[in-house]
């Protein structure tokens, strides 16, 4: 038994593998980061693990997909061995007196990636049986497509190093050939370090063979097969690192958009390579050359030296930056603008009111619909989407004649601007139903695959792409690619402005919809409609002004009045609306200084507090005017939890529980502060406000769909089931009641 483990322990595989745990730890992570992916212990929560266990390529998941993930991890694969070849193959001299010797490198430092592909298969086979509801035969397909991808990789490498990679012999004659013609000495190269014992190695057969002395090649030898080896390594590298920039030119061509999978193996590849770099020539002071690297990096990209900074489409960079200044904020709120304002707003009540007043009841006022929105990614975009249109089934139709507004924060409002718009065409006259379940199908099609592309082909390496919009250009990035891939998915049109939406909006064919995003600077919010709204600029009291109240809200459009703000696209309103930290970046506005902004859930991530705000100025016209207010509040999450169970806490988790409990409680915090102003603003009304609540709840905590610009087929379906759970079935009647 002592002999067999000795054995084992000076292998060639177990001596890579000891190799790569203690001396390359950052190359190691990168395996373990997969690991724990693909097992569902990293992100399952936002659909991080679905991106690898699903890929989807042309709109589809299948063999076609697998095989282009199985090319990209080839890819990965591939570059792991080249790296760890590089660093380590003068320490296997035996190597040199093999006739293929990179190939045998590869089938012996496999130990990893070998244990990576079995917990891979098993976890696909897993996903898309129970998630995709996908049949036997179809699974196995997937796992030959990946397979196919993957030995494909692996046989244009072969090729490759076949082709590139000659035998001893030749590369001392060429040698010496050189050699003699510059009259260099060929012994002359410098020893490397100590050999590493290794008793046995597998063969390309698999089969187990001892290894043989090589001192016949001499050392120096050694050291120029490995040397040339090294070099077509890096070429290779170097086409790798073309192809995946390559791809970021043509990001709106749906043939290469390959699936997350593919595109996050090719990066990590490239990642794999430079880490591979710096410790090669950095030799024992590796790893803290590419933590030098890292913060430099980080240092690097604030000063924009690309010109790659994110940017609102539709708004003028090149004019005069507006001042974001408190005096400029003061302003743009004064009581006669507040007044002017909500003049300018009256007509558009009396339009709604004309629209909702029945004829033969002159006298009979209307009900005002308020519809609320949460974030949630496409689960909250298409949680929207369904419970919007059995509302309008229970109104009898009438659903968007009897909304005034709609507000809301991220996924909510994609849902919700994609209907308004559907709805609007229906009503111009072409041939579309609004109700129709394709449309929530259609919101919730994947666009994660486009942002990861635009991630790693394109922000992560050389942003340096722009496209034209009239006589303007902007930089291409994942926010572009979010938008496009938008309008391809629901056949939104990309060049349709906030300012199209006006006139339909002013005369009540629509409801309004006002965005909000959250200003990074100092948490104040942008305020996103074609009119003017001042009014949820601050506190409308006698007494706000003297009294010094904060101006916590910006009348967007007024504000970058000069900067053409009425001329921002619908779909980058959203997008600002919907940034999600670390998946969509933040864009720059054209202030001074800069404004930043991001998801407008961080601020209000259920819309309730723009409907208040406009109750609150215009309650005097709503009393008088209607039977009162019903505000439906549509959100992905439970509002009422029961209290979590106090668990023992490590010392980290003391450490961070402050910011912990912030951050987690966040959605709790702004219920408890809204249900305060709703019960202050019922008050205000006279006990004629009333609050519909649609909540998602899955069947159980493990089947929730994921917050995520992918859904599976699993997810879909649970949220279209959740509409007929116990929760919402007395919310549908309640708002059958009202109605009446």
């Amino acid at each position: 038994m002592l002999t067999l483990f000795k054995d084992i322990y000076y292998s060639f595989p177990f001596q890579l593998l000891l190799l790569s745990v203690k001396r390359h730890q950052f190359l190691l992570f990168i395996w373990v980061f997969l690991f724990i992916i693909i097992i569902g212990k990293f992100g399952a929560g936002i659909g991080v693990p679905a991106v690898l266990l699903d890929p989807e390529y042309l709109g589809k998941v299948g063999y076609l997909s697998f095989a282009t993930a199985g090319l990209g991890f080839g890819a990965m694969y591939v570059t792991w061995n080249v790296v760890i070849y590089i660093l380590h193959s003068h320490r296997f001299p035996f190597m040199a007196s093999l006739q293929y010797p990179l190939g045998m490198f590869f089938i012996n430092n496999s130990l990893i990636p070998a244990a990576f592909i079995i917990t891979y298969f098993i976890t696909v086979f897993n996903h898309q049986i129970n998630n995709e509801y996908q049949n036997l035969w179809d699974v196995a397909m997937d796992l030959v497509g990946f397979s196919a991808g993957f030995l494909l990789s692996i046989l244009i490498t072969a090729l490759y190093f076949g082709f590139a990679n000659r035998s001893p012999e030749s590369y001392i004659k060429s040698e010496e050939r050189e050699r003699k013609k510059r009259k260099v000495p060929f012994d002359e190269i410098s020893d490397y370090a100590p050999n590493t014992r290794v008793d046995y190695y597998v063969t390309n057969r698999l089969n187990i063979r001892h290894t043989r002395t090589v001192e016949h090649y001499g050392p120096s030898l050694q050291q120029l097969v490995f040397r040339r080896h090294h070099l077509n390594a890096f070429i290779a590298f170097l086409f790798a690192f073309a192809f995946l920039i390559s791809i970021g030119f043509f990001l709106e061509n749906p043939f290469f958009q390959i699936p997350i999978a593919s595109s996050a193996f090719l990066f990590l590849s490239i990642l794999i390579s430079l880490f591979g770099m710096f410790l090669y020539w950095t030799g024992t002071w590796g790893s803290i050359a590419i933590i030098a690297f890292l913060l430099v990096a980080n240092q690097l990209t604030k000063y924009d030296l690309f010109g790659s900074q994110s940017e609102a489409y539709g708004l003028n960079y090149k004019t005069e930056q507006a001042k974001y200044t408190l005096a400029n904020l003061r302003a743009l709120s004064t009581d006669s603008i507040v007044t002017k304002d909500m003049d300018y707003f009256l007509p558009i009540l009396e339009n709604w009111k004309k629209k909702n007043t029945d004829p033969r009841f002159p006298d009979r006022k209307p009900k005002m619909y308020f519809v609320n929105v949460s974030g949630g990614g496409l689960r909250s975009a298409m949680y929207t989407t369904v419970v919007m249109q059995r509302c309008d089934s229970i109104l009898e139709g009438t659903l968007f004649d009897k909304t005034f507004m709609i507000t809301g924060a991220s996924g909510g409002m994609l849902g919700a601007t994609n209907l308004r718009e559907i709805y609007l065409k229906q009503k111009e006259g072409y041939s579309v139903d609004w109700r129709s379940r394709e449309h929530a199908y259609n919101v919730s099609k994947d666009l994660l695959n486009p942002v990861a592309l635009a991630i790693l082909s394109n922000d992560g390496l050389l942003p340096f792409r722009r496209f034209k919009l009239g006589d303007k250009k902007y930089i291409v990035d994942r926010g572009y690619a979010l938008e496009r891939g938008f309008c391809r998915n629901t056949d939104f049109r990309f060049n349709k402005t906030i300012d199209d939406y006006r006139i339909p909006e002013y005369e009540g064919r629509i409801p309004l919809m006002i965005y909000h995003t959250a200003i990074m600077n100092d948490s104040r919010r942008y305020f996103i409609s074609p009119h003017p709204v001042s009014f949820l600029m601050r506190p409308l009291g006698k007494n706000a002004l003297s009294n010094r109240l904060e101006i916590d809200g910006v009348d967007f459009c007024r504000f970058f009045e000069k900067q053409e703000g009425n001329e921002l696209l619908v779909t980058s309103a959203m997008r600002m609306n919907a940034t999600f930290p670390f998946i969509l970046p933040n864009p720059v506005l054209p202030s001074e200084p800069p404004t930043y902004v991001m998801d407008g859930g961080a601020l209000d991530n259920f819309g309730v507090e723009t409907s208040i705000r406009f109750l609150k100025a215009f309650k005097d016209w709503i009393n008088q005017n209607t039977s009162g207010v019903v505000i439906l509040q549509i959100r992905d999450s439970e509002k009422m939890e029961e209290p979590e169970e106090a668990k023992q806490k490590t010392l980290f988790s003391r450490l961070t529980d402050p910011l912990g409990t912030v951050y987690n409680n966040m959605e709790n915090m702004h219920d408890f502060l809204t249900d305060y102003r709703i019960d202050d603003m019922d008050e205000e009304m006279k006990g004629k406000l009333s609050f519909v609540l649609f909540e998602y709840i899955a069947e159980s905590k493990a089947q929730r769909a994921a917050m995520s610009f992918h859904l599976t087929t699993r997810d879909k379906n649970e949220i279209i089931n959740s509409l007929d759970r116990p929760n919402n079935i007395a919310s549908f009647r309640k708002l059958g009641g009202l109605a009446r």
